[in-house]
């Protein structure tokens, strides 16, 4: 998975690239935008549903909200700003019934926390009896 950083520099690249583009990632990643984001991770629907009518209220003059290309951006744009808010993609292709913008999106939860690393020492020390553990102690604290 890609670093919420690297998605964010991602996005904003991706932003010169658009007609508009800076002004769009700019409302994306405004307060208001993004908790709208996560209300519609809460109610598990695409977050791109729950701003289209606001991208479309305030930017349909300065961006073609229904080019392709604009489109693919605002996903993006959207995925990025949710892994830096600490969610990850749920399910893809999610139909959205009614939108003025989106046919499709995807839907998010909370990211898994980090894995536990493999480590030796919690493995040896979770075989030891407690008669083991208390000797354990003993030598630890001899040695601090």
């Amino acid at each position: 998975m890609r670093s919420p950083n690297a998605s964010i520099r991602r996005a904003r690249r991706a932003a010169k690239s658009i007609v508009g583009g800076t002004t769009l990632l700019s409302a994306l990643t405004s307060p208001r935008y993004i908790a709208l984001m996560k209300t519609a991770v809460e109610e598990e629907v695409p977050p791109v549903s729950m701003i289209s009518s606001l991208l479309t209220e305030e930017l349909a003059a300065d961006v073609d909200l229904r080019a392709v290309p604009v489109k693919q951006f605002i996903g993006m744009a959207v995925k990025a700003i949710l892994e830096a808010e600490g969610f990850e993609v749920m399910e893809t292709g999610v139909r959205i019934a009614g939108d003025p913008v989106f046919r499709s999106g995807a839907t998010y939860q909370p990211a898994a926390g980090p894995e536990e690393p493999d480590d030796l020492l919690a493995r040896f020390v979770a075989m030891l009896s407690v008669d083991e553990l208390h000797q354990v102690q003993r030598l630890v604290l001899a040695a601090l």
